[in-house]
């Protein structure tokens, strides 16, 4: 019965995403960062495309949020934290994204499309990753000015 209490309760904090589900029950959780950008129709002058974020120019990542998760696995690593899986994500921009409570921390009109870096980390170091640049995909679970933002699952290779 105690299972089934907890098991209901963890349900309720994060959804019904099974995925999700069997990851904290290991004590594990997952957060990710920006790869890159789809941009179109930019005022910067870039022409439309996929971009890493390396490669966009300096036009482009000023109109990018200060706040925009940006970390790379080497951030996580030197922050004492272990990677227990790596995958990829998008987030399809059809009517904005912002990463922070409040319409705050969103990224431009010409984004149309945002890859991620997906990592799995142990739960206990999702505020340590969090000050690596790295955002919760549980965002509850840190309060604050976090959204719980939902993404697609995707094959690092399609994120071009």
């Amino acid at each position: 019965m105690k299972k089934a209490v907890v098991l209901l309760a963890l349900l309720a904090l994060v959804g019904c995403d099974e995925d999700d589900v069997k990851d904290i029950l290991k004590g594990q959780t997952k957060v990710f960062a920006v790869s890159g950008v789809q941009v179109e129709n930019s005022s910067t002058g870039l022409p439309n495309g996929y971009y890493k974020l390396s490669d966009l120019n300096d036009g482009t990542k000023a109109s990018l949020p200060d706040s925009l998760p940006d970390g790379i696995k080497a951030d996580l690593t030197n922050a004492g934290i272990t990677v227990h899986a790596q995958s990829c994500g998008q987030i399809v921009v059809d009517e904005g994204l912002c990463f922070e409570s409040g319409d705050k921390a969103c990224v431009p009109d010409e984004i149309k499309k945002v890859g991620l870096d997906v990592y799995k980390i142990d739960l206990d170091d999702i505020k340590t990753a969090q000050n690596a640049n790295f955002y919760p995909t549980l965002a509850a679970e840190l309060g604050g000015l976090f959204v719980q933002i939902d993404y697609d699952d995707v094959s690092c290779s399609t994120l071009n």
